[in-house]
C-alpha cells in the first residue's frame, strides 16, 4: 500500500513538472519550429518548408479548391519570411536554421516586444495564419475552429484537454464577442514568442502542449 501511493505521488509530481516544461520559453520555440514551419519534418527550417508552407496555407484558405492567385499571395508572403527569417537568424549562412538559431534570433529580435514591433514578414505571416483557421470566415475563431486547428498538431483522447486550453486563453472580452478575433489573435502570437513568462495566457494559443 505505501508503495502504491508512493509511486501515485512521483506520478504526479513528475506529471506536474512536465506540465510546466510544457510551457516554457525553451519549449514554445522548439513548437513553433517543429509544428508552424518545419514542415518537411527535417528538423532545421530551410526554402522548401515555406514553399511547402504557401501551398499548405492555400489550400486550407480556399477549402480545397485550388486558386492560382490566392496561391501567389500566399508564396510571396512565405519567401518574405523565409528570407527575414534567413536573415535573422541563419548565422552560418548554410541556408538551414536550426531551433538553437532560431531561438537566438527571436530573442534578439522579438522578445520582450509587441505585435506592432516585430518584423514585418512576422506580421503578415500571423496574419494569414488567422485566416487558416478561421473556417467560416466570420473574423472570431470559436471553440469550434480552435479545436479543429489543435487536433491538426498532436493526438488527444479528451476533448476537455482542448477545451480547457481554450478557455484558459479566453480574456473577458473574448467570451463577450464568442471568440478570439484577428487583433486578439496578433497579440497573443507575439506574446507566444515573446514572453518568457510561462503563466501568461498566450502559452495556450495552439492548444495543450507537451514538453519537446
Amino acid at each position: 500500500l505505501v508503495q502504491h501511493r508512493l509511486h501515485r505521488f512521483i506520478l504526479r509530481v513528475d506529471t506536474h513538472s512536465s506540465s510546466k516544461m510544457a510551457y516554457t520559453f525553451d519549449n514554445r520555440v522548439k513548437f513553433v519550429v517543429r509544428y508552424m514551419y518545419d514542415i518537411d519534418n527535417n528538423g532545421y527550417l530551410d526554402k522548401n518548408d515555406f514553399e511547402c508552407l504557401a501551398l499548405r496555407n492555400t489550400v486550407i484558405e480556399c477549402r480545397g479548391e485550388w486558386d492560382a492567385a490566392a496561391f501567389e499571395t500566399n508564396r510571396a508572403v512565405m519567401s518574405n519570411l523565409w528570407n527575414e527569417i534567413a536573415e535573422l537568424a541563419d548565422f552560418n549562412k548554410d541556408g538551414q536554421v536550426t531551433v538553437d538559431e532560431f531561438k537566438q534570433g527571436i530573442q534578439k529580435t522579438c522578445v520582450g516586444k509587441k505585435y506592432a514591433d516585430f518584423p514585418a514578414a512576422f506580421k503578415t505571416f500571423i496574419a494569414r495564419m488567422f485566416k487558416t483557421i478561421d473556417v467560416n470566415g466570420d473574423g472570431i475563431v470559436g471553440v469550434d475552429e480552435f479545436r479543429l486547428d489543435v487536433v491538426t498538431r498532436a493526438a488527444f483522447t479528451n476533448i476537455a484537454e482542448i477545451d480547457d486550453a481554450f478557455n484558459k486563453l479566453m480574456s473577458e472580452e473574448d467570451k463577450k464577442i464568442g471568440g478570439i478575433n484577428l487583433t486578439r489573435y496578433q497579440d497573443l502570437y507575439a506574446e507566444f514568442i515573446s514572453n518568457p513568462d510561462e503563466n501568461c495566457n498566450a502559452v495556450y494559443l495552439f492548444g495543450p502542449l507537451q514538453p519537446l
